[in-house]
């Protein structure tokens, strides 16, 4: 097929974020045997005014979106967030190619309400909307006229490429990488955290006053770690967890999590470890750092797991398979989340 991918790709960051979702998704389907045409949407809508103003080049940006199917002609139009695309604009290339497919992917939190307004505004124009988040909150975006389903995060070969399981000499002993938001609770987790990760070398990028590191800074990070922490910002909702955990896990390091609702359906208790709260955490990187062989067998299953069953080719697969209403071709481990 011929796809046109509508994501941020971020061309004007110059790689700083290589291993984001819209890459792999891309290399997924290219994978998956189809010509992928990246329009990255932010960058054209700043490229498109002498002052790189997204908000100034949000009508020329539409346009160009246009003149590009009318170009190519895809099958599948496939957005990712796509807040700058108007309806009228799907409306107008769905006029002009009745029979495009038009889905779209989304991977921040489902009830922030700018979000939930962004993607009402798309929903009449789609076929399908898909989220790494799933029960109730997926489903309130599903219509008569469309689907709605769940994908996990993905991994991909390619960018996930360390094996820490294989190392015994890591020099981070526990990791946690990510913004504390200024949630109060998150912060106080977090900094309880640290003061009783006294034991061991811990280390903590984009909180606590600590600055975020990016592209490679933060994958040569992620191979020296032992330990990773993968906290979300709610911990209440189904399915919902941080990309960080297929970063975590896809590169062998043991991951930690809390108890998400349903997220047995992805890991099993042998695949990551997981925690109640800042006691029970604490309690098992003690135990972890010390027992380097079990520490070793779980993050190996972990990461086979990520691999096996997240990786881009396949997790792209679905979403085809769904889109276009076709018999799924494996046991996909969320399929329940479609509706």
């Amino acid at each position: 097929m011929k796809i046109v991918h509508v994501a941020s790709y971020n061309y004007l960051k110059d790689g700083q974020s290589y291993y984001a979702t819209d890459y792999k998704i891309h290399q997924g389907l290219v994978r998956n045997g189809h010509f992928v045409y990246p329009f990255s949407y932010r960058d054209t809508a700043r490229c498109a005014n002498i002052f790189g103003s997204k908000k100034w080049g949000v009508g020329k940006t539409n346009k160009r979106l246009i003149e590009t199917c009318r170009n190519i002609r895809p099958d599948l139009l496939l957005m990712a967030h796509a807040e700058l695309i108007t309806l009228e604009t799907l409306h107008e290339i769905r006029k002009m190619i009745p029979s495009i497919k038009i889905a779209m992917w989304f991977v921040d939190p489902l009830w922030a309400n700018h979000h939930i307004a962004n993607i009402h505004s798309k929903l009449p124009a789609l076929d399908i909307f898909f989220a790494t988040t799933g029960g109730k909150l997926l489903q309130q975006f599903k219509l008569p006229t469309n689907q709605v389903a769940y994908i996990p995060n993905i991994c991909d070969s390619s960018i996930e490429t360390h094996k820490n399981f294989e190392i015994s000499d890591l020099s981070i002993d526990f990791l946690f990488c990510g913004r504390d938001y200024k949630e109060p609770e998150r912060q106080s987790f977090l900094v309880e955290t640290y003061e009783r990760l006294i034991f061991c070398n811990s280390r903590f990028f984009g909180c606590l006053g600590n600055p975020l590191i990016f592209g490679h800074d933060y994958m040569d990070t992620l191979g020296k770690a032992k330990i990773g922490l993968s906290y979300n910002r709610r911990n209440d909702v189904s399915l919902y967890m941080s990309d960080r955990i297929v970063q975590l896990a896809g590169n062998g390091i043991l991951t930690f999590t809390p108890r998400i609702p349903q997220m047995e359906i992805l890991y099993n208790e042998d695949e990551v470890v997981y925690f109640n709260d800042v006691e029970d955490l604490i309690a098992k990187v003690a135990h972890f750092t010390s027992d380097d062989d079990e520490r070793r067998q779980i993050a190996y299953k972990g990461w086979k797991k990520t691999h096996n069953s997240f990786n881009s080719t396949r997790v792209t697969q679905f979403m085809l398979e769904t889109i276009f209403n076709e018999k799924y071709s494996a046991p996909y481990e969320w399929h329940s989340e479609v509706f």
